[in-house]
């Protein structure tokens, strides 16, 4: 009879593994030496063996360390270039295709070896299942491996090394087959994640800037579908892990432009402000006029303590909003550099530290500058 090794390419195909390496992680010992002794095991071919297993570790590390790289962000993100790697069971499957090869190799080279011909593949037994590895009956041995060569001991050490390495891999590959089917089912989670993703895009202005313009917004494909959609949320769990980022960078782009638009904000507003488009408008205000608000630095520059204000009270950051500023600014001074800035935030900052921790001094410059443009 020869015993068939097909693994159902599923979640449930899965657990079957674990559950089956669990059965021998009881009782390995005793199983492992029945093995030996049902198939007569040479030393040549408990050599070969441990050759066979060394090889399948080191591959289902590799795999192990892919999964591992992939997991910690597959599902916090609504889309990644790798959405099928759990939810498509051959896409997985490929991925860890060393490590379920090697499962079958051991279990089979540990299965009885029976005569019978069974010719309807459905009434054959799985190696999963007959073999002494797995939930075959097996007798104690007296002795145990120290009375067994050495090389015996190695390929059980070996043996031993390579599961705990497997459970690792399948447990990965089901925790994020579990995370990504509860998360499937949770309109609400979908909508907050896809939000995430698209702020986070947007936020790193250098990956979009090329893909400004109203007329590329109106065109997206992604941004098209999710009008016809009609709910964003349903959108969001409709379309969670089916696209990759290039797809999701030209939406989030697209729906902050198209959204920014409708305050009167121009492509590069609509994304400095895609959270606060209020502030935009206002902030669109203050520097048509910005010179009113401050005053004359050295020569013809303009003082710098009211840029300092004005880009904490954008709350965009110095760094992200003396950029705004200084593609903004259209007045008559000349503006310092954007080191200066950071010099007179960080002076303050060293003159009170204590009101610099938390975020406090951003708010006391967000709160000067109200007060300075509320005089004016």
């Amino acid at each position: 009879m020869i015993h068939w090794t097909d693994i159902e390419k599923s979640k449930e195909g899965i657990f079957r593994i674990l559950e089956v390496i669990k059965n021998y992680e009881k009782d390995g010992e005793v199983r492992f030496i029945e093995g030996i002794q049902r198939r007569h095991f040479s030393e040549y071919k408990i050599q070969q063996l441990i050759c066979i297993v060394r090889e399948r570790l080191n591959m289902t590390r590799r795999e192990l360390l892919r999964l591992s790289e992939i997991a910690p962000t597959f599902n916090k993100m609504w889309a990644t270039d790798d959405n099928n790697c759990f939810r498509d069971a051959d896409k997985l499957f490929r991925k860890i295709r060393s490590t379920l090869k090697g499962t079958k190799i051991i279990y089979k080279r540990f299965t009885p070896i029976c005569r019978k011909n069974v010719k309807d593949k459905g009434f054959r037994p799985s190696v999963f299942v007959k073999s002494t590895l797995a939930y075959a009956e097996c007798g104690r041995d007296l002795y145990g491996l120290e009375s067994y060569p050495e090389s015996v001991s190695t390929l059980y050490a070996e043996m031993g090394a390579y599961f705990t390495n497997v459970v690792a891999v399948l447990f990965v590959c089901h925790q994020e087959l579990t995370k990504e089917a509860m998360i499937s089912n949770d309109a609400e989670l979908c909508l907050q994640l896809l939000n995430e993703q698209c702020k986070s895009i947007v936020g790193d202005m250098k990956d979009v800037i090329g893909l400004l313009s109203k007329e590329k917004a109106s065109q997206d494909e992604l941004l098209k579908k999710s009008k016809k959609t009609g709910s964003l949320k349903a959108f969001a769990q409709e379309g969670f892990h089916k696209y990759n980022i290039d797809s999701i960078t030209r939406y989030a782009t697209s729906r902050a432009v198209e959204s920014g638009a409708t305050f009167g904000l121009d492509d590069l507003e609509a994304l400095y402000f895609v959270d606060n488009p209020e502030k935009g408008v206002k902030a669109k205000e203050i520097m048509m006029n910005f010179d009113q608000y401050a005053e004359k630095g050295r020569g013809n520059k303009m003082d710098t303590t009211a840029i300092a204000e004005f880009v904490c009270w954008t709350g965009l950051g110095i760094a992200k909003g003396y950029n705004y500023f200084s593609s903004s600014y259209k007045g008559h001074y000349e503006l310092p550099q954007k080191k200066s800035v950071w010099a007179r935030f960080d002076s303050y900052k060293k003159a009170d530290p204590e009101a610099a921790k938390n975020g406090g001094m951003e708010r006391k410059f967000a709160s000067d500058f109200e007060i300075r443009i509320s005089k004016r």
